[in-house]
C-alpha cells in the first residue's frame, strides 16, 4: 500500500511539472541588431515568412525577399518546453523565415572551393553578448594544410564519419552493397573521395539560419537551421526507379535528413555544429514548393534526446557517393535548402 501511495505521489508530481512547463514556457532572448556580411542576393539570400491565406492550412510559406527585415525574419523557434525534440512539429508561424549564408557555394568547383576564402557571417547580440554564425571554407573542413585525405584528423572526416554512423554505413556494408550495385564504392575511403571531388563538402557549407535564441533561465544557446525534412526525392533524383524502390523498402518510410554545418563564435569559443535529425517546420518555400520543410536544431547546450537513426541500408551508401547529386540536383531545383 505504501509503495502504491509513493507511485501515486510521484505521478502527481510529474503531472504538476508538465503542467507548469506548459503554463510557463521557457523564455528566450532573440537575436538583436543582426547584420550579414557580403552582398545580398549574391553572398546571402533572405527568405521571409508569408502566412498562408487559407486559415485551415497546416503550413505557411517562405518567400525570397532580400530586402526583408532581418530581425523579423529570425524570430521564433521550434522548442518544446525549452528543448528541441525532432519528433515534434514546429508550431505554425514559428519559426518564420531564414537567411542563407554563402549562397553562391555551389557555383564553385572543388578546386575553386579550396582557394575560396570569403566567409559570409550573420552577427548580432543575445542580451549583452555578441555572436557570429558563419559559413564554412575549405580551411574549416580540411585544416590550414588543406589535407583532403580520408582518415586524417579534421572536421571533414569527423562529419563524414558521423554521417555514415548515423545511417549505419561501414566498410562491410559497402563491400556487400558493391556486390549488388557496382556503382556504389566498396569502402569508405573511395566513398569519401567521390563525395569530396563531386563538391559534397561545399554543398554543406552554406547554412540557412532560421533563428538564434538564448534561454533566459539556463543561458543555453539555440540555433535553428532550415532544410528539407525529407530530402529523399531531391538527393536521390538521379537514381533509377528500381533503386528508389529498394531505398523506400530499406528506409521503412523514414526520412533522409542532414543539415548544413554552421560555424559559431560565441563567448570566446569557435565551434562547429551539425545535425541529422529534423522537425517538421510547418513551412514551404513558394519558389520551388519543396524547400524549407524541416528545422534542424544542432545540440549546443541542449539536453534533448537523440532519436534513433534509420536502420542500416546499403542503398544509403549512394547518398554520399553521389555527392555531386547534392550540388547539381539541388541547384537545378532551388538555390538554397
Amino acid at each position: 500500500m505504501k509503495t502504491n501511495i509513493q507511485k501515486l505521489l510521484v505521478g502527481a508530481s510529474v503531472a504538476l511539472c508538465v503542467s507548469a512547463i506548459a503554463a510557463n514556457p521557457a523564455s528566450a532572448a532573440s537575436l538583436t541588431n543582426p547584420q550579414v556580411t557580403g552582398e545580398k542576393g549574391v553572398d546571402y539570400f533572405i527568405y521571409e515568412h508569408v502566412p498562408n491565406p487559407d486559415p485551415t492550412a497546416s503550413t505557411d510559406f517562405t518567400r525570397l525577399n532580400n530586402d526583408a527585415d532581418l530581425e523579423t525574419v529570425l524570430q521564433g523557434s521550434c522548442s518544446v518546453g525549452g528543448a528541441f525534440v525532432p519528433s515534434n512539429s514546429c508550431k505554425k508561424g514559428e519559426p518564420g523565415g531564414n537567411v542563407e549564408l554563402f549562397a553562391n557555394s555551389e557555383r564553385l568547383s572543388f578546386d575553386e572551393f579550396l582557394d575560396y576564402t570569403t566567409v559570409t557571417s550573420l552577427t548580432g547580440d543575445l542580451g549583452d553578448k555578441s555572436i557570429t554564425l558563419s559559413s564554412l571554407t575549405a580551411t574549416d573542413w580540411f585544416g590550414e594544410t588543406l589535407d583532403t585525405s580520408y582518415g586524417v584528423n579534421n572536421l571533414a572526416n569527423e562529419w563524414f564519419e558521423a554521417a555514415l554512423t548515423s545511417y549505419g554505413i561501414d566498410n562491410q556494408l559497402l563491400e556487400m552493397a558493391n556486390t549488388f550495385v557496382n556503382k556504389i564504392p566498396s569502402n569508405k575511403t573511395t566513398l569519401f573521395n567521390q563525395f569530396r571531388d563531386n563538391g559534397g563538402f561545399q554543398r554543406f557549407s552554406d547554412p540557412n539560419i532560421a533563428y538564434v535564441d538564448m534561454d533566459d533561465m539556463t543561458g543555453a544557446l539555440e540555433v535553428g537551421l532550415t532544410g528539407h525534412y525529407d530530402a529523399v526525392d531531391l538527393i536521390f533524383d538521379g537514381l533509377t526507379d528500381q533503386h528508389k524502390g529498394l531505398l523506400s523498402i530499406f528506409l521503412d518510410g523514414k526520412p533522409v535528413q542532414a543539415a548544413e554545418l554552421v560555424k559559431i563564435d560565441y563567448e570566446g569559443e569557435t565551434t562547429y555544429h551539425y545535425s541529422f535529425s529534423a522537425a517538421e517546420s510547418g513551412l514551404l518555400e513558394q519558389g520551388d514548393m519543396m524547400s524549407h520543410t524541416g528545422i534542424y536544431d544542432p545540440e549546443l547546450t541542449s539536453n534533448a534526446e537523440v532519436e534513433e537513426a534509420p536502420e542500416p541500408s546499403f542503398i544509403l551508401g549512394s547518398l554520399l557517393a553521389a555527392g555531386g547529386m547534392f550540388a547539381a540536383k539541388r541547384k537545378q531545383k532551388k538555390s538554397s535548402v
